[in-house]
């Protein structure tokens, strides 16, 4: 009869120079794919970001039905005067953060598509509790929006995007369902003034927003809706001004003096302050 002997069955385990091996390729990949993602990433964010810019603006083409065709205006939502509808328009209302608050109020856009998913600021921020219960229209308190909501890069702005200024000429002619192919009404906002001085160009945190952080790049929406990815502060197939041969292209970051206040000016109001034929607009840039 024959006797069955166990064999002792040992693993071998990887050695140190096939581990390295191993993280050696693991690393390899990491440095390939990583740059890819990254970039892929910085793509889908852009498109976001356009998509967003364009239904701000739609949002302003389904409001103006009820306007006569004037974007909302907060002036003119809330008059001189406590009754609602009547009174001229109350210039001192004209900020950028009344009259988004006004859109919301009316339920044109919600507050989340005011951020940009590219957003770099520490002050810009989605406003979480936007407050319905404030609409009211008694003489004695009117009240159209949530007062709440800011446009003020350097303390609390909850929109992300610069917008036409609410002023001159400009406002009175393209703050409107013009669907001007030519004009640039909403975008990712800009170096101070358009400038391309150092001082101002290079410490702006607009670089950092789409691209990479030594030149700006961004998402501009004209007044037809159509939205171009632009990196140069006069996009392509804008309007033109002025009595020279050739004429300047429109810097949409910058009150061309050319125009004379009927250019395409993106600014971020945050307060308006004076009165009779004197109001100083205070614009945040960062």
């Amino acid at each position: 009869m024959k006797t069955l002997s166990n064999k002792t069955r040992t693993s071998k385990g990887f050695t140190l120079i096939e581990l390295l091996v191993v993280m050696g390729i693991i690393a390899l990949l990491l440095a390939i794919l990583l740059p890819a993602l990254g970039r892929a990433r910085a793509t889908a964010k852009r498109v976001k970001d356009s998509t967003q810019v364009q239904q701000t603006h739609k949002g302003f083409l389904t409001l103006a039905r009820d306007f006569g065709g004037t974007f909302p205006t907060p002036g003119l939502i809330d008059r001189v005067g406590n009754i609602p509808g009547k009174g001229a328009e109350d210039l001192l209302m004209n900020d950028h953060g009344k009259m988004y608050s006004a859109c919301i109020m009316q339920h044109a856009f919600d507050t989340s598509v005011l951020v940009s998913p590219a957003e770099v600021s520490t002050s810009v921020l989605a406003m979480a509790n936007y407050n319905f219960d404030k609409y009211n229209v008694t003489a004695a308190n009117d009240l159209y929006w949530d007062d709440l909501f800011k446009s003020d890069l350097t303390s609390l702005s909850n929109v992300s995007y610069g917008t036409l200024h609410l002023m001159g000429t400009r406002k009175a002619k393209e703050w409107k369902d013009t669907y001007n192919s030519r004009f640039v009404v909403l975008g990712n906002r800009g170096v101070k003034n358009g400038s391309l001085v150092s001082t101002d160009y290079n410490v702006s945190k607009t670089l950092a927003i789409h691209g990479g952080d030594k030149q700006w790049e961004g998402n501009v929406c004209f007044n037809d809706n159509h939205v171009a990815y632009e990196i140069k502060f006069q996009p392509d197939g804008i309007t033109q001004y002025g009595t020279t041969n050739p004429q300047i292209d429109d810097n949409i970051f910058k009150d061309d003096p050319e125009a004379v206040t009927a250019d395409s000016w993106l600014t971020m109001i945050s307060t308006v302050t004076g009165g009779g034929a004197n109001f100083t607009y205070t614009i945040t840039w960062d």
